[in-house]
């Protein structure tokens, strides 16, 4: 749910309103249709691409056809060309007011966000930041902020984003942009307070968007908090929400809510145990769903039509969802870390901009002195040059090695080198801090651990390096189907661990059966004489062996154990009805 609240505001600031009848004066009229981008996107773009058409830009005023060219990119945007849009706002003269450069900047942001540009998009904001506290029009900011808020949001910088809103909230007072400003905040509210807090911060944004009539804005985050409501496991509540305002979802023939609203619904309905109602409307998700495969609409539905599938032994539907759901979630972890090599590239560069700054006030300091000193002894200037270089030269050898060195340590310290995942100590620290926040938010944690069955006799017949390689397969085959916030390690010789937060034990089996068939079909035909790979699974759970990591390990050994008397190549569980899968 990383990208939740980012990708459906960030389309919402595309999205467009209803407005009255345009004024006969231009300039007015530009203006109404700006106001038209929170409601109505047909209405909008119709009436866009009819002024620009019908108008003779002749007969404009530099900002008056500035203006236009703006609402034109917004329309280009709207279509998806976003080279179009970038190249319509080059031809707009920004030096005649600071105004309309402040929003070209900003939907400049817009587009880079979603044609995947993230470098030039926060580079883009950096600037904007610069002028925002300058800002005292409400609308301006707002327009301005908003995606700036969206962005830092989404690489959970809350505590910039917090900043940005309390700004904009201390210049309007107007119901519909505090709304606009106070809904993004909800992601960050959820990630960083305890759940019934976050409950209280939804409670009040939404009753403010339902006063101001920002039915959109109202509709999206009640959507995220389905989601949200979801990951807490309260499916009642999300289905509560969904019947009460899918009707009004219908009528705004939105996909990203239409979409959001059915997969949530499924997921709930999934975890109430009503197969074919979930089935229903995850069928009815898939075919809404947006072309942006980051949207959380994305993610869930896939999950709930692979786990129907599992459920109903459809092995071709499972295949192909789960296919589709490993697409989904590498996507998002792929533009996740885009998005924050991106963001700290971009901070870097402006740190660096500062210093750079800071060095040449320095240089004119030093230029001062040294002109003052060349009069009295011209050869003291020469020396000082020469050691100032020869030190930032020395300085800056030491500091890249070190940072080096402690970069490649660190790699070593906490990766096992063999399999890349992590070794005993760094899952340890990992899974230490991922059930202390499962405890604060009343979240289950599930945990696997599974050895390969008779190891030792594949290093014994067919050498180290066929047993280094059956290593690394495991590891590849169980990837394909672990989720990326779960925690795999190797805490032994072939003993592995898989820490999965918010899960239950019946979960986790199923995962380890799906894991033990996908190692049982490991290819070996490399060999001459082929082997079979297997592998005894032990799980439990916190409402066995409770939130102490500790208890968990000794819980699922003595069930790995188990296994293993049983028989090997199978999932052991006390948790479940019948133990062994």
């Amino acid at each position: 749910m990383k990208v939740l609240a980012f990708r459906c505001f960030l389309l919402l600031a595309l999205a467009v309103a209803n407005v009255p009848a345009l004024a006969s004066d231009f300039s007015q009229h530009l203006e109404q249709l700006n106001d038209l981008r929170l409601k109505d996107r047909n209405q909008f773009q119709g009436n866009v691409r009819q002024l620009y058409e019908n108008t003779d830009k002749t007969t404009l005023s530099n900002t008056e056809l500035g203006h236009l060219l703006l609402l034109t990119a917004w329309d280009h945007v709207l279509t998806g060309d976003f080279e179009r849009a970038l190249n319509q706002l080059e031809q707009v003269d920004t030096n005649i007011s600071p105004e309309l450069e402040l929003k070209v900047s900003s939907l400049k942001t817009n587009i880079y966000v979603l044609s995947y540009r993230y470098s030039d998009a926060f580079l883009q904001a950096e600037q904007v930041l610069v002028s925002l506290p300058t800002i005292r029009e409400p609308s301006l900011y707002t327009q301005v902020a908003g995606p700036l808020i969206l962005l830092y949001n989404n690489v959970e910088r809350f505590e910039l984003v917090n900043q940005l809103i309390d700004q904009g909230l201390r210049i309007t007072s107007d119901n519909a942009l505090r709304c606009r400003l106070i809904a993004p905040k909800l992601q960050g509210a959820y990630k960083t307070k305890n759940f019934q807090q976050y409950s209280l911060d939804f409670d009040s944004t939404h009753s403010l968007c339902e006063l101001a009539n920002e039915v959109i804005f109202s509709l999206l985050i009640i959507r995220n908090h389905m989601f949200y409501l979801l990951e807490q496991q309260q499916a009642a509540a999300a289905l509560a929400f969904y019947q009460q305002y899918y009707s009004q979802v219908e009528q705004i023939n939105y996909p990203i809510l239409t979409a959001g609203f059915n997969a949530a619904a499924a997921e709930a309905l999934l975890q109430q145990g009503e197969l074919a109602a979930a089935n229903e409307l995850a069928q009815r998700a898939e075919q809404s769903l947006p072309g942006d495969r980051n949207d959380p609409a994305v993610l869930s539905t896939y999950r709930v039509l692979t786990l129907l599938a599992q459920a109903e032994r459809n092995f071709d539907n499972l295949l192909r969802y789960s296919e589709k759901r490993r697409d989904t979630e590498l996507a998002i972890a792929r533009e996740k870390a885009s998005q924050q090599l991106a963001y700290q590239l971009a901070s870097g560069e402006a740190r660096l901009k500062e210093q750079r700054i800071q060095l040449l006030d320095k240089d004119n300091e030093l230029l001062t002195l040294e002109r003052n000193l060349y009069q009295q002894q011209a050869e003291n200037r020469y020396l000082m040059l020469l050691l100032i270089g020869s030190l930032s030269l020395i300085l800056g050898l030491l500091t890249y090695r070190g940072l080096t060195r402690s970069k490649r340590y660190r790699k070593m310290a906490e990766f096992d080198q063999l399999t890349g995942i992590s070794n005993r100590y760094h899952f340890t620290e990992q899974a230490k801090q991922e059930i202390t926040h499962c405890i604060r938010a009343q979240r289950p944690v599930a945990l696997i651990l599974f050895d390969l069955d008779h190891f030792k006799q594949i290093n014994d017949r067919f050498g180290h390096a066929a047993g280094d390689w059956t290593l690394q397969q495991v590891v590849l085959s169980c990837r394909n189907f672990i989720r990326h916030s779960d925690i795999f390690g190797r805490i032994g010789g072939e003993e592995f661990v898989i820490l999965l937060t918010d899960c239950t034990a019946e979960q986790a089996v199923m995962l380890a059966d799906i894991c033990r068939t996908a190692l049982a079909d490991i290819d070996t035909s490399g060999y001459q004489q082929q082997f079979k790979v297997t592998a005894s699974f032990g799980v439990a759970d916190s409402n066995q062996a409770g939130y102490d990591l500790s208890a968990l390990l000794a819980a699922a050994d003595a069930a790995m154990y188990q296994a293993k008397q049983q028989g090997r190549n199978q999932v052991y569980c006390p948790a479940t009805a019948d133990g062994a899968v």
